[in-house]
C-alpha cells in the first residue's frame, strides 16, 4: 500500500513495534509473577506454582481485546473490502490464482529462508535470552528478563532503521542496493552472534553437570538473621546460628537441605525448617555454587567471571542488525510477486516462525548443547543460509550479482498469473467511476 520511496520503513516500523512486545514480554512478566506470588497464599512451592499460572491471565485479556479491535476495525484505507469489490475498485481474490502463483515464485523461497535467519533468530533469542542470563551468569530472573527485554526493545528503532536503509540503498542502486543491504547486515548480524558465544564458552557452564551443595549470599539475607548461638537439627544437619556461623565462609551461608547444578543457580524460597531455624519469611532467594567450591574450580564459572555486561553489549549489537534485517526484507517482499502479495508475504513470514523452531530444536533442545555454543553455530548457520540472497534476482530490476535482463529469458516466476489479474493490493477507482456513470445512465433511461 505504499511508494516505493517509504515502503521499507512503513514495512519495518509497523512490524517492528510489533515485535517489541517480545522484548516487554522478557521485563514484566518476572515482575507480573512476583506480583501474584505476593497476593496469594499457600506453602511456598503452591506459591510458585501458581503464580506462574496466574501470570497468563495478563496476555489472554491482551489477545481478547486484540481479537475486538481486528474485528471492529476498517480492513483498508481506503475501505472494507466487500465495499471495495462490490464498487468495482478492488479485484475480488481468486485463492487458486493467488496460491499458485506465490508458491511458484523462486525468490519467495528464497526470501522466506533467510527471514528465517533474522526474525526466527529474534524469536529464538526471546525464547532462551533469558533463561541465558539467569542460569549461566547467575543473575536473579527479574534482572535476566530485564537484560532480555533489550534484545525485543531494539525493535523500538532499529527495524525502522533497517527499512530507512533499504529504501536509501534503492534510492542509490534500486533493488540491487536493497538486496545488497539485506546480505551485508544480516551477514554481520551472524557474525555479532558468534562473537555473543564467544564471551562465555572459554568458561564453565551449568550445562550437563551433577547437583551440588546450595548457598545463599549472606548479604541477601535480612540483617540480624543470625543474632543469637544456638543449634538446630535440620534435616539431619547441624546448623550453628551466629553472628558468624560455622558454614559461613566468606559471605556464603550453606542451607542444608538444598541443592543446585555444579556453576548454576536457582531463585526459591527457603525449605520451611530453615525458614523456621533463621527467622525468614517465604521470600525468594538466590542459590549458587560458591566461587571457592571444588578446591577453587567453581571460581571458573561464568556466573563468577562478570562477563555480563560484555555478554550484554554483543547482544545489543547483535540485536540491532536482527531487526535491521528484518525491515531490510520487507523493503523487498513487496516487490516479489504483486498479484501473490498476500501469499508471499505470508510464506516469509512463516519462514521466520519456522526458523524459530529449526533452530530451537537443533541448538538449543534439553541437554544437547550449551547455550552459548548453541549461540556460535547459530550464527555460523545464519551467515550460511543468508548467502541465498545472491540467487534473488527480479528480471526488471536485476539481482546483487546481476543487472536487469542479465540472466536472459530466466524469470523467477514459474508460473505466471493471467495478464488481467491485478492483486488484492491493487485499486482502480477509474472502474467506480465508470460504473456509477452507467448506472446514472441507465437510471436516467429507465425514467425517460
Amino acid at each position: 500500500m505504499y511508494n516505493k520511496s517509504v515502503v521499507g520503513l512503513a514495512n519495518a516500523t509497523s512490524a517492528g513495534w510489533g515485535n517489541l512486545g517480545g522484548g516487554v514480554t522478557n521485563l514484566l512478566m518476572p515482575y507480573i509473577f512476583l506480583g501474584f506470588y505476593g497476593a496469594v497464599s499457600g506453602t511456598s512451592a503452591e506459591k510458585e506454582d501458581l503464580s506462574w499460572r496466574l501470570c497468563y491471565i495478563v496476555p489472554l485479556a491482551m489477545h481478547i481485546l486484540g481479537g475486538i479491535f481486528a474485528l471492529t476495525a476498517r480492513d483498508l484505507p481506503d475501505g472494507n473490502n466487500s465495499e471495495l469489490e462490490a464498487s468495482g475498485a478492488k479485484q475480488k481474490s481468486k485463492g487458486s490464482i493467488v496460491l499458485k502463483t506465490g508458491l511458484s515464485n523462486v525468490n519467495a523461497w528464497i526470501l522466506t529462508a533467510t527471514y528465517g535467519m533474522c526474525f526466527g533468530v529474534e524469536l529464538t533469542m526471546n525464547s532462551v535470552a533469558a533463561l541465558y542470563f539467569h542460569e549461566y551468569h547467575g543473575l536473579t530472573p527479574q534482572i535476566a528478563g530485564l537484560l532480555a527485554s533489550l534484545y525485543g526493545l531494539m525493535n523500538l528503532v532499529a527495524r525502522s532503521l533497517g527499512g530507512m536503509l533499504s529504501d536509501y540503498s534503492n534510492k542509490r542502486a534500486g533493488m540491487r542496493g536493497r538486496l545488497w543491504s539485506a546480505w551485508i547486515v544480516q551477514t554481520l548480524e551472524g557474525a555479532l552472534c558468534c562473537c555473543m558465544a564467544a564471551v562465555t564458552l572459554g568458561a564453565d557452564a551449568p550445562f550437563d553437570r551433577g547437583m551440588t551443595q546450595a548457598y545463599v549470599k549472606l548479604a541477601d539475607l535480612p540483617s540480624g538473621t543470625f543474632t543469637t548461638t544456638h543449634s538446630h537439627d535440620l534435616l539431619g544437619v547441624e546448623v550453628e546460628k551466629s553472628n558468624l556461623p560455622d558454614d559461613n565462609l566468606n559471605g556464603w551461608v550453606a542451607v542444608p537441605g538444598a541443592e543446585v547444578m555444579e556453576c548454576g543457580c536457582d531463585q526459591t524460597a527457603l525449605p520451611d525448617a530453615i525458614q523456621k531455624a533463621w527467622g525468614i519469611d517465604d521470600t525468594l532467594y538466590m542459590l549458587f555454587e560458591p566461587p571457592w567450591a571444588r578446591d577453587g574450580a567453581a571460581g571458573d564459572c561464568i556466573q563468577h567471571q562478570s562477563l555480563a555486561g560484555l555478554g550484554v553489549v554483543c547482544m545489543i549489537l547483535f540485536s540491532i542488525c536482527v531487526q535491521a534485517a528484518e525491515g531490510l526484507h520487507y523493503g523487498i517482499v513487496p516487490y516479489v510477486s504483486r498479484p501473490a502479495l498476500g501469499i508471499v508475504s505470508g510464506m516469509v513470514g512463516a519462514g521466520g516462525n519456522l526458523g524459530s523452531v529449526i533452530a530451537l530444536s537443533a541448538f538449543f533442545r534439553g541437554k544437547t548443547t550449551r547455550t552459548d555454543q548453541g549461540f556460535m553455530n547459530l550464527g555460523i548457520m545464519v551467515m550460511c543460509i543468508t548467502a541465498g540472497l545472491f540467487a534473488v534476482y527480479f528480471p526488471e530490476m536485476g539481482g546483487m550479482l546481476f543487472p536487469a535482463k542479465g540472466l536472459g529469458k530466466y524469470d523467477p516466476q514459474l508460473i505466471k498469473p493471467p495478464a488481467d489479474y491485478r492483486g488484492a493490493d491493487s485499486m482502480d477507482f477509474a472502474n467506480v467511476k465508470a460504473s456509477s456513470d452507467k448506472k446514472d445512465v441507465e437510471a436516467s433511461t429507465a425514467t425517460a
